[in-house]
């Protein structure tokens, strides 16, 4: 790791108040960054920030909202000066076959999980226009967007659309100096998951087909995000880099394989969802 790399570099940060987003937050000011930690989880996000110190500063955003998007980058812009870093980790799935899908939960995966880095990143990338001298904003997809999974239609579907944007994003913005990459997490142990990696039948059917033989740190996916938001990746734009210890050459376990090991038909997804709900 080059030390200090990001130092005196500025990072907007969604979904910063756990999991993904809150281990980039963690790297990128080890790596000199000051950064905004942005999450709908008012006391999450705060101490992660305080973990942090002063070079952090929480602000509680839904990504996919314009008015708290832009508050979230003026208040990057009022506590550090400038916004040269983005990255876009909000998101979340449902699980429900297509038969059984509702129509509302749909449009709320979508909203967030592909709205969401629409709204952040056109937030994110007007200010570095503004303010010039380019920038850039990673988003963060999921090797769902390359990989069906049975029951995961709007997940997946709504990361396929992450990395496409990402890709028109960099096309529309590299003449302003900003780039736009993607990063495609594979299984990564965070507290979403925490549950589900702790069921052995659910564990045995994934790890089963990663050839690395384990899920992704969070740490390690943030190390890609700090490279990619470095000047060491400045001839990089458009694309997404999974990292995902082999994950995408082999299938994705089908809801027989999983149902065979004694996995429960709807997955910890479902049941994250009715937790969130009732908060």
């Amino acid at each position: 790791m080059t030390e200090r790399r990001l130092e005196g570099l500025v990072a907007l940060i969604t979904g910063a108040g756990s999991g993904i987003g809150a281990a980039v937050a963690r790297r990128l000011v080890a790596d000199g960054a000051a950064v905004v930690l942005a999450d709908v989880a008012q006391e999450a996000v705060t101490a992660v920030a305080a973990s942090l110190g002063a070079r952090a500063l929480a602000v509680t955003a839904d990504a996919s909202s314009e008015p708290d998007m832009q508050h979230a980058v003026a208040q990057a812009v009022e506590r550090f000066g400038a916004l040269h870093i983005g990255v876009n980790a909000a998101g979340f799935g449902i699980s429900a076959e297509v038969l059984d899908m509702d129509l509302e939960h749909w449009n709320d995966v979508m909203r967030v999980t592909l709205g969401g880095v629409f709204v952040s990143c056109k937030t994110q990338a007007r200010q570095m226009v503004r303010q010039g001298g380019g920038g850039v904003v990673i988003n963060i997809a999921s090797t769902n967007a390359l990989q069906p999974a049975e029951g995961l239609g709007a997940y997946c579907a709504a990361k396929a659309g992450v990395a496409m944007f990402t890709r028109v994003a960099a096309l529309e913005l590299a003449q302003h100096g900003v780039r736009v990459v993607g990063v495609g997490p594979g299984l990564t142990q965070t507290p979403a998951t925490r549950r589900f990696l702790e069921s052995p039948a659910a564990s045995e059917a994934y790890l089963a087909n990663i050839p690395a033989g384990r899920p992704a740190r969070a740490e390690e996916i943030a190390s890609m995000v700090a490279y990619l938001a470095s000047p060491e990746a400045a001839y990089i734009t458009a694309d997404t880099f999974y990292v995902d210890g082999g994950l995408l050459t082999r299938n994705y376990p089908t809801l027989a394989e999983r149902r065979l090991t004694g996995y429960e038909g709807a997955d910890f997804l479902k049941t994250l969802e009715r937790e969130r709900a009732a908060r």
